[in-house]
């Protein structure tokens, strides 16, 4: 069996608060591992994180997580954080983001 099966879902999406946090926690440190690569700053891998839960908890009902819950997860975190990294289209903000990433890099 992997976690979580499909009796934690379906106690998610009865709306079971105990349940939504053990799958929180759970995947938190895989969660933060993609964000933070991604994004290059934890603060930001976080806030991504957290936004992604939130909207898994505000739309639970319709939680549609058959077979494997991380992919479902990273997907939506993927699209998260693209759609967070369209901010870095300006020119001084995508500068500010890659002197950041190059700054981190060197360490």
């Amino acid at each position: 069996m992997h976690f979580p099966d499909q009796q934690v879902i379906y106690r998610i999406k009865d709306g079971d608060e105990a349940a939504f946090a053990e799958l929180r926690t759970y995947f938190h440190v895989p969660a933060f591992k993609l964000c933070s690569h991604m994004l290059k700053n934890e603060n930001e891998a976080e806030a991504v994180i957290k936004n992604v839960f939130d909207k898994i908890w505000s739309e639970r009902v319709g939680l549609n997580a058959e077979g494997n819950f991380q992919s479902y997860l990273f997907l939506h975190l993927k699209e998260q954080i693209f759609g967070q990294m369209k901010k870095y289209q300006e020119p001084l903000a995508r500068k500010q983001y890659l002197d950041r990433i190059h700054t981190l890099a060197a360490k």
